[in-house]
């Protein structure tokens, strides 16, 4: 079983993990796999532009499913109940369900101030400084960080509307763990 966790950043994508590896589960974060990328293409994680940039770059030249091959790659043959962390289109979502077998979507939502507010305060070197670098990554989420404002479709919202089970994070980590407990047992075969 794979569970995707898809949401705009600040959404509690990590705190997520966090909770899932304390609990014995795989998790694999595209976050992770991004940093990695970035680090060994010499950019500054704290250049916001400058690493969105490259992400779209990378989508153009290597195909725009590349993040979600190499989790895939992570994964292997393995049998293990897995989460995958941060896919951000539907090209990724589809090349995850064509590869894996019993795919299923966990979306979180949380409003654009809790979000901000959620970023401001971990000030992770690649989250937005500042309102207008924040309001540029949203409309970067939106179109899925695609050089083509046509590519929206193929966006987070698109896959947050599509997701089969949603927890919305506006409130305590007790009331998300909670949510996220309930998810889980929903979830077929998923072995916790």
């Amino acid at each position: 079983m794979i569970l995707v966790v898809v949401g705009l950043q600040g959404s509690g994508k990590s705190t997520v993990a966090k909770i899932l590896r304390d609990k014995g589960i795989r998790v694999i974060e595209i976050g992770d796999i991004w940093r990695e990328l970035v680090k060994k293409a010499g950019i500054p994680m704290s250049d916001t532009k400058a690493t969105r940039e490259f992400t779209m770059q990378l989508r153009e030249e290597k195909g725009k499913d590349i993040y979600a091959r190499y989790a895939c790659e992570r994964i292997g043959d393995s049998t293990e109940n897995t989460v995958i962390m941060g896919v951000r289109s539907t090209y990724e979502l589809d090349y995850i369900k064509n590869k894996m077998k019993n795919v299923k979507v966990l979306a979180l939502e949380a409003s654009l101030k809790i979000r901000f507010e959620r970023m401001h305060e971990r000030m992770k070197p690649e989250d937005p400084k500042t309102l207008e670098e924040f309001m540029w990554l949203e409309q970067r989420n939106n179109q899925g960080f695609m050089a083509d404002k046509k590519e929206a479709e193929h966006g987070l919202p698109v896959l947050i509307r599509g997701a089969d089970y949603i927890i919305h994070n506006s409130s305590t980590l007790t009331a998300l763990e909670a949510d996220l407990e309930k998810v889980l047992a929903d979830i077929p075969g998923f072995k916790i």
